[in-house]
């Protein structure tokens, strides 16, 4: 599951702590609570990270797919790397038709 809620029982109740997978993710949430008249205030995010079985931290992450004109691939790489994203491959697409 990617979203997840737990109840802060230091806060009395009324503190949660969300997970989620990202910032689209969680704007989403916190933007539909708004919405509908919640009162909330948000933390800066906290990167969840696992150990692997040598007990080595292991930083989370994902793997993106991007299909972009060209003209749009160098803001597209740049908001990647300014987000120590990696590129592995860049391949070149000729498309026919409409």
């Amino acid at each position: 599951m990617a979203l997840r809620v737990f109840s802060d029982e230091e806060g009395g109740g009324d503190r949660f702590e969300v997970q989620g997978r990202g910032e689209l993710h969680l704007g989403v949430l916190i933007e539909t609570m708004r919405r509908e008249g919640f009162e909330l205030s948000i933390s800066p995010p906290v990167v969840l990270y696992k150990n692997d079985e040598k007990g080595r931290r292991q930083e989370p992450m994902e793997e993106l797919v991007a299909e972009v004109e060209e003209d749009h691939a160098g803001g597209i790489i740049e908001a990647i790397s300014l987000r120590k994203g990696e590129l592995t491959d860049m391949v070149g697409h000729v498309r026919c038709g409409p």
